[in-house]
């Protein structure tokens, strides 16, 4: 199974879940505005959105020494 990010669901109108395959230590997280302003950050693998205005976010995920970014929609 290879790694990789994936976040669900999403679209979402409160929480998401980040899983990541093959990979069980920390998981470093921040939700990002597509200007790059950081709103939150956390190393947790639920986060909620519940709060924050409809539109599309960047959530980036920091584990072991990768790094990657997932588009989420807040509906």
């Amino acid at each position: 199974m290879q790694s990789g990010v994936y976040i669900y669901p999403n679209p979402t109108k409160e929480n998401v879940t980040i899983r990541i395959n093959n990979f069980n230590g920390n998981i470093q997280t921040g939700v990002y505005g597509l200007l790059g302003n950081r709103i939150q950050s956390a190393n947790e693998t639920t986060i909620s959105l519940q709060d924050y205005a409809i539109e599309i976010y960047i959530l980036k995920a920091a584990y072991g020494d990768k790094l990657q970014e997932v588009k989420v929609i807040k509906q």
